[in-house]
C-alpha cells in the first residue's frame, strides 16, 4: 500500500515538474513526508529530483541559459554548505517541524502571489539563491525562493525560457546538494536505491504527460490544487512534530 502511495507521489510530482517548470520538491517531500523518515525523504527527493530534470534538459536545451542563472547557483551553492552541515546533527523532529513551517510559509506566499519591490537585482538573486541553496540541503525544498524572486522581478516573461532557466538551475543545485550530502555523510545510496528505482517508471509517466499538458494545463488552477496539497501535508508534519 505505502509503495502505491510513493508511486502515485512520483508521478503528480514529476507531471507538476515538467508541465510547469518547477514544484517537484514543494510536492514530493512533503507527501513522502507522513510515511518515511525526514532525512531519508530530503535524500530521495534530491535524487529523484536530479532524474526528473536530467528528462526535461533534453526537451529545454534550446530554452533558457546557464548564463542568466548563474549569480543565483553560486549564491546556492553558498548556502547549500551549511545547510548540509545542519542536515547531519538536526532531530528527526525538529526536521519534521523546520520542513512543514518552511512549506506553510511559501504556501501562504505562494497562494497569495505575495509581491515586493525588488531595487537591487545582484542583492535579490543573492538572498534568493543562498536561501535556497540553504533549503536544498536540509529540507530539499529550495524552489520557493526562485519562483517567488522571478514572481517579483519579471525578469522572464516568455514561459518556455522561464521553465529553461529553472530546469538548468534545479539541475545544477540538485547536483551539488547531492555532492555535498554525501560528502557530509547524510547521503547514503545503499540505503534508498530501491526507492529510487522503483521511482523511475513513475517520473517518466508524470514526465510524459507534463510534456503532452504544458501548453494546454491551466497553470494557476494547477497550482491551487498542488498549494492546497502542500498546505495540508505541512499542516500534518508541523502536528507530527509537535506531537
Amino acid at each position: 500500500m505505502i509503495e502505491c502511495y510513493i508511486f502515485a507521489v512520483f508521478i503528480l510530482s514529476s507531471f507538476l515538474q515538467t508541465a510547469t517548470g518547477f514544484g517537484y520538491a514543494i510536492i514530493t517531500a512533503p507527501l513522502l513526508a507522513l510515511v518515511l523518515e525526514p532525512k531519508e525523504t530530503v535524500m530521495i527527493t534530491m535524487l529523484t529530483g536530479l532524474m526528473i530534470r536530467l528528462m526535461m534538459m533534453k526537451t529545454t536545451q534550446h530554452e533558457g541559459s546557464f548564463k542568466a542563472i548563474s549569480p543565483l547557483i553560486i549564491a546556492s551553492i553558498l548556502g547549500a554548505i551549511p545547510g548540509a552541515y545542519c542536515l547531519s546533527f538536526m532531530s528527526v523532529d525538529l526536521l519534521k517541524f523546520f520542513m512543514g513551517a518552511i512549506l506553510l510559509l511559501f504556501t501562504v506566499l505562494l497562494w497569495k502571489n505575495y509581491r515586493f519591490p525588488i531595487h537591487h537585482h545582484t542583492l535579490a538573486k543573492a538572498i534568493a539563491g543562498g536561501i535556497s541553496g540553504f533549503l536544498a540541503t536540509t529540507t530539499s525544498i529550495n524552489g520557493p525562493p526562485i519562483i517567488l524572486y522571478y514572481l517579483n522581478a519579471k525578469a522572464e516573461e516568455n514561459k518556455n525560457a522561464l521553465r529553461g532557466n529553472l530546469t538548468r538551475y534545479f539541475l545544477l543545485i540538485n547536483i551539488a546538494s547531492i555532492i555535498l550530502s554525501y560528502a557530509m555523510g547524510t547521503l547514503k545510496i545503499e540505503e534508498l536505491w530501491v526507492t529510487t528505482l522503483v521511482s523511475i517508471p513513475a517520473l517518466v509517466i508524470g514526465f510524459y504527460f507534463g510534456e503532452r499538458f504544458f501548453h494546454r494545463i491551466n497553470a494557476e488552477i494547477f497550482k491551487k490544487m498542488a498549494l492546497a496539497i502542500v498546505f495540508i501535508s505541512s499542516i500534518v508534519l508541523i502536528y507530527k512534530a509537535v506531537s
